[in-house]
């Protein structure tokens, strides 16, 4: 027996379910693991809540670590007791699960479970979008919008150990106070008038912003941008917002809407995680804050991320 989060509607965060089920055996290919840390993430209110549509009932959560209990058929790569964690694959709001092998990615020893959860997910977000989405060069001046957040803070750390002048914004004067101490170049309020021109008389039209808040932040971010820029759009935080794809063609600005799958899949995750642990290992992406829920408390860590609540990551403990 398990206790999990299901949704049997789409809604507020009320309509997360704590429940017990039965489960089931791992088939060929599959491992039963005991998860120590599940990762909460933005993406998950989106699932939540109806922004993406969703086959019901629906098992909440793609992101966890722990030890494996069980080991199915044709599994040679992972034995019981080996520590893993992984970044998409539905189901992980949950004390126990299956879950097929090939997801799985073996943790370091120096690595916990709770660190793991509030990593992988987010550390093989902002590992795409420096690495791929745009490639971040030495000298080049970086905007993140929502450097407070578990991406956004990972991301503005890994940019500016390439060598970036790192523009950090964030949407009040408490998490400005935080933010200052963390070593970014500068810091704006998002919720302060004229961010365009903000970050332009820091030194100019920028090479690149990563925009994970969107509506709230998207014009500010094509006008902050040189012609011939990147525009990586890579959240919407704020809400939803289409970009004007006519205008930015007219100004030869590089338009990304990106997500981590189309950059990180099943035959370079092993590779990307390896270079994720060794920059968080060298201390290049800053200390990782946690915040901690039970996993009964879910509706809960719902409810702070809609208020943008915390810095860094949240975890559910089971």
């Amino acid at each position: 027996m398990t206790q999990r989060i299901r949704i049997y509607q789409q809604g507020t965060p009320a309509v997360l379910q704590l429940e017990t089920s039965t489960l089931e055996n791992p088939a060929q290919g599959q491992v039963l693991i005991r998860h120590e840390a599940i990762g909460v993430n933005f993406v998950d209110t989106m699932f939540r809540d109806g922004t993406f549509k969703v086959p019901l009932p629906f098992s909440m959560g793609v992101e966890a670590a722990g030890v494996v209990e069980e080991v199915g058929p044709e599994v040679s790569h992972l034995k019981v007791g080996d520590r893993v964690g992984y970044f998409f694959a539905f189901g992980a709001y949950a004390e126990r699960r299956v879950i097929d092998a090939s997801a799985l990615i073996k943790l370091p020893d120096d690595l916990s479970s709770e660190q793991a959860a509030g990593l992988l997910s987010k550390g093989l977000t902002a590992w795409s979008l420096v690495k791929r989405a745009h490639a971040v060069r030495p000298g080049e001046t970086v905007v993140v919008q929502g450097a407070s957040g578990g991406v956004g803070t990972l991301l503005a750390h890994w940019a500016k150990s390439l060598g970036a002048t790192v523009i950090a914004t964030v949407g009040s004067a408490n998490k400005a106070h935080i933010v200052e101490g963390w070593g970014f170049d500068h810091v704006l309020r998002t919720d302060e008038p004229e961010l365009a021109e903000r970050i332009k008389a820091v030194n100019g039209a920028v090479d690149v912003v990563y925009d994970l808040i969107g509506r709230q932040t998207l014009d500010a971010s094509i006008h902050a941008l040189r012609d011939g820029g990147d525009l990586v759009h890579a959240g919407n935080a704020s809400g939803s917002v289409v970009a004007d794809t006519r205008l930015l063609a007219a100004r030869g600005i590089e338009y990304v809407q990106t997500s981590t799958p189309r950059y990180v899949n099943a035959q370079n995750q092993n590779m990307a995680a390896s270079e994720l642990f060794e920059r968080f290992r060298e201390g290049a992406l800053g200390p990782l804050a946690l915040s901690r829920y039970r996993l009964a408390e879910a509706a809960e860590a719902h409810h702070a991320i809609a208020a943008r609540k915390h810095t860094g990551s949240i975890v559910l403990i089971p």
